[in-house]
């Protein structure tokens, strides 16, 4: 009789070990948090046309530029996310005219239709198309940087069809056009005064860059990543930073594992 009460006893310390017969749900983890949701609305409005001539319309913020489109009388911009901005409208051979908008969420914001008052000193411009030199096709949404001798900086974006303009620049000076894109080389180039009233035409080429090569797991660094900043001591016990030899210097990593 015994036994068989020491054998019910283990039966029921095993039953409630293993929650037999009780009813206990794992409890689900439900994100209720939403996704941040952007924003955005449309800027929508019409430039006097001119013959022959196609216009810039661009949109900076904070003076980085965000948007840029081309027209001969009509533009919109779409996807633009709320807040303050600056148009600025400008053609070959006319004055730039700057317009600060603010764009409203989930709206379409009309503006003034707008009229470029032509030049009276001569200006120059350049003209280019920027592609991939591995395969030949264009690159789209590039900011390009251009800086005349005076280090003033002009800014403007590729088409689809990786078209880039810069327009009214000052005239017999020269230029650095400079270029930084994810995946690509950077590249300078050096360009030589424009005369008058011309238009410099420009064939640029971006390098892409290898993908690193990629390691398992306990394989160790891959080929191309990038070094953390770390410092080590030397010999005699100074620490040494990565950052104060990298400017300059190529950095070798020798570790001395002792006699044997």
């Amino acid at each position: 009789m015994k036994r068989i009460q020491s054998l019910l006893v283990f039966a029921f310390l095993l039953c409630v070990g293993f929650g037999c017969g009780t009813e206990n749900p794992v409890e689900e983890t439900v994100d209720t948090s939403e996704a941040e949701t952007l924003l955005t609305g449309t800027l929508r409005g019409d430039v006097q046309s001119i013959e022959g001539v196609l216009i810039q319309v661009r949109l900076l913020r904070d003076g980085q530029l965000v948007a840029q489109t081309e027209t001969q009388a009509s533009y919109e911009i779409d996807a633009v996310e709320a807040g303050n901005y600056t148009l600025q409208i400008s053609a070959k051979g006319h004055e730039t005219k700057e317009v600060n908008v603010t764009v409203i969420a989930e709206q379409v914001v009309s503006l003034d239709k707008v009229t470029l008052v032509a030049l009276e000193t001569p200006v120059s411009h350049l003209r280019g198309v920027l592609t991939n030199e591995g395969t030949g096709e264009p690159l789209n949404g590039v900011s390009l940087q251009l800086t005349d001798n005076a280090g003033k900086v002009y800014e403007t974006l590729t088409t689809a069809a990786g078209v880039f303009s810069f327009e009214n620049l000052p005239v017999q000076q020269p230029f650095t056009l400079t270029i930084a894109h994810a995946g690509y080389a950077g590249k300078e180039v050096a360009v030589s005064p424009i005369p008058a009233t011309e238009t410099l035409e420009l064939t640029v080429e971006l390098l892409p860059l290898q993908e690193p090569e990629r390691l398992d797991p306990g394989q160790g660094l891959s080929i191309g990543s990038q070094a953390p900043d770390f410092e080590l001591p030397d010999s005699n016990g100074k620490l040494h930073a990565l950052a104060d030899y990298t400017a300059d210097k190529n950095v070798v990593l020798i570790f001395y594992r002792g006699g044997w």
